[in-house]
């Protein structure tokens, strides 16, 4: 072979060798290999219809749900009963989810991206899926921070030292924070009494009522004589505007709202001495002339528990109350803690003595009513 032919073969394959590189090149981010946790996803979609179980782990505690015979419970919670939409939508969310760049697969710098485990920030979170027939998780990931452009997700197996981002939604914001809470798990909301629906609210023994869309508190003792309401007293301009009383206030803001959209933070099963806790509040909550709710409520450290039952009931039944009732029975609920701050001032001893109440303004008025529950109370 002389020279000149060695020469052209070469060139040849040099020549071979930079459209292969080019090419790849070009490729970019759509030819990163989709094994390890792409083999995952795609059996996943394949096994949905038999999951029977999927865990979430975010670093403080550890939530379970599980399909049986009557559908999915949270058995983390004694087997409350689980809300299927977010079982499906981590699901689903997790079958999306596509390789798109290749991460660090350096241990010490998994915390850059939330994907270390454990994780001492609670930043990641570790899902583990079951199927039947499978005593392991047919997924095992460990998920991170959330970003953009598009959205998506940092993502490791669990055992795996290499990291990737991947494309795909997992929840709200691209990450998996709308399933991160207990509350997202729960089904509900437990009871959806809006204020308008209620005729009146008795609480340590004071009464508030509703006339024409507005609450008024009556105070025993302060109740006006009819000559003091067709001739009321001359009110002196400079006088100071009269004493605010949290605790007349919180009821007004806050019990009337108790059972709207109420969506617990945390639930669990009854005990014989959550009846006498110390420190415990009685409402009674007039639906109509002849159902009521009795909710206790008391605290436990910065956390403020209800029990809910049906009070007097007599008649026909209320067909929402008694759906609402079969969720109650034999269990307790976290307030969410956005209504915690509302609620303090009526474990307030200092606020027993109530100074007259004035109706609450009517809609329209400029005054609001307490703020709207988050989204995940709807």
């Amino acid at each position: 072979m002389n020279g000149s032919k060695v020469l052209r073969i070469l060139i040849a394959a040099v020549f071979v060798i930079v459209v292969i590189a080019v090419l790849l090149r070009m490729a970019g981010p759509n030819t990163v290999d989709q094994s390890g946790i792409g083999d995952s996803m795609v059996n996943l979609a394949e096994l949905a219809p038999k999951i029977n179980a999927v865990e979430m782990d975010n670093g403080s505690e550890s939530i379970r749900a599980e399909r049986g015979s009557n559908g999915w419970v949270v058995t983390s919670r004694d087997g409350f009963p689980a809300k299927p939409e977010t079982i499906q939508e981590v699901v689903r969310g997790l079958i999306s989810l596509k390789k798109s760049q290749r991460m660090t697969a350096k241990p010490d710098r998994h915390s850059e991206l939330a994907v270390a485990w454990p994780d001492e920030k609670k930043e990641s979170r570790r899902i583990r899926v079951f199927a039947e027939g499978s005593a392991d998780p047919i997924v095992d990931l460990i998920v991170g921070r959330a970003v953009q452009a598009p959205a998506g997700v940092y993502v490791r197996g669990n055992g795996d030292n290499q990291s990737w981002r991947c494309v795909g939604t997992l929840g709200a914001g691209g990450d998996i924070g709308s399933a991160s809470s207990m509350s997202s798990w729960l089904l509900g909301p437990i009871a959806d009494f809006s204020a308008d629906e209620l005729q009146e609210v008795d609480f340590d023994g004071l009464k508030m009522t509703r006339k024409d869309g507005q609450w008024s508190v009556e105070t025993p003792g302060l109740v006006m004589q009819d000559a003091a309401v067709q001739n009321p007293p001359a009110q002196d301009p400079n006088a100071p505007p009269a004493e605010t009383n949290p605790k007349r206030d919180a009821m007004k803001g806050t019990l009337p709202y108790l059972l709207s959209g109420f969506q617990p933070e945390d639930v669990r099963r009854e005990k014989p001495e959550d009846l006498s806790h110390p420190n415990q509040l009685s409402v009674v909550l007039r639906i109509d002339a002849q159902h009521t709710v009795d909710a206790r409520l008391w605290k436990e450290g910065d956390a403020i528990w209800v029990r809910l039952a049906p009070g007097d009931c007599a008649g026909e039944a209320n067909e929402k109350l008694t759906k609402a009732a079969a969720q109650w029975n034999g269990w307790v609920f976290k307030m969410p803690s956005w209504r915690t701050g509302y609620l303090n001032p009526l474990f307030e001893a200092g606020n027993a003595t109530l100074a007259p109440s004035a109706p609450t303004a009517p809609e329209g008025s400029g005054l609001q009513a307490p703020p709207a529950a988050p989204s995940s109370e709807k």
